[in-house]
C-alpha cells in the first residue's frame, strides 16, 4: 500500500501514540509547529479513508471516534492489504518467491520458529 503524504503523516502520529487517538488529538499533533494549520475536517476525512482502506480501526469515544492502526508500520499495512485482497494465494506466491533465495528462506524459517 502506498500512502499519500498526508496519510503518511497521520499514520506517523498514530504509530507513535501509546493508544487510540481522536481526530482532535491527531490534528493537534499534526499542527504542532506547522505554519499553515490543517483543518479538522481534512484530518477527519483522511482518518475515515484510512479506516475504509483497512489501515485503521475505530471505536466510539464520546460523540466521536478514536482511531488505532491495524499494522505496526507501512510495510505491515502493505502486507495486510495484500492478504486482505489475495488471501492464501498471496501467501503461496510469497513462499514460492522466497524459496528461490536461500537467505530469504532461512530468514523465513527463523521468523516462523520465533513466531
Amino acid at each position: 500500500m502506498v500512502l499519500g503524504a498526508l496519510e503518511s503523516e497521520v499514520m506517523g502520529v498514530l504509530w507513535q501514540a501509546p493508544g487510540a487517538l481522536t481526530v482532535r488529538e491527531v490534528l493537534d499533533a499534526l499542527n504542532e509547529g506547522r505554519s499553515e494549520e490543517l483543518a479538522y475536517t481534512t484530518v477527519m476525512t483522511v482518518l475515515t479513508r484510512l479506516t475504509t482502506k483497512g489501515v485503521l480501526s475505530r471505536s466510539r469515544r464520546g460523540r466521536g471516534f478514536a482511531y488505532t492502526p491495524l499494522a505496526e508500520d507501512e510495510a505491515g499495512a502493505a502486507v495486510q492489504e495484500v492478504l486482505n485482497r489475495y488471501g492464501d494465494a498471496a501467501v503461496a506466491h510469497f513462499l514460492h518467491a522466497s524459496a528461490a533465495s536461500p537467505t530469504a528462506k532461512e530468514r523465513l524459517r527463523r521468523l516462523l520458529e520465533d513466531g
